[in-house]
């Protein structure tokens, strides 16, 4: 039903004079862990683990939290692994709170659950309505 499904988000925006950056894409597969990373070592235009490590955990936990609201919706999400196949980087504008709110909007993409961002001293992300 899910499996093979990508969804991704772009939240690109600019509060207060400061921008905010974040841009995750993932796809859905079958599997026992709820969050895996699967960025291609070799992609220079994604972050990476160890150069980017408060951002590729910020994104990690952005997708935990797009699963979390999935099954708020009640979307049925045992079962399913969310894999972080890319993490756009971007020198200016790239943000912890924008990628982790990219990260769980990018679940909602794929899952086909509306999600919306919301500003609050920081990026975050809750179903829509």
């Amino acid at each position: 039903m899910f499996d093979g499904r990508t969804g991704e988000f772009v939240l690109k925006r600019q509060k207060g004079g400061v921008g905010y950056f974040g841009q995750v894409r993932v796809r859905v597969v079958a599997g026992v862990e709820p969050v895996v990373w699967q960025v291609d070592p070799a992609d220079s235009s994604s972050l990476q683990p160890g150069t980017d490590h408060e951002l590729v955990a910020a994104a990690l936990a952005g997708v935990a939290d797009g699963l979390r609201l999935v099954a708020e919706a009640g979307v049925d999400v045992t079962g399913w692994s969310a894999e972080v196949v890319h993490v756009q980087l971007n020198f200016t504008d790239i943000e912890e709170s924008a990628v982790r709110a990219a990260g769980a909007l990018a679940v909602g993409d794929a899952f086909e659950v509306g999600m919306e961002p919301v500003f609050d001293g920081g990026w975050t992300a809750r179903l829509a309505g």
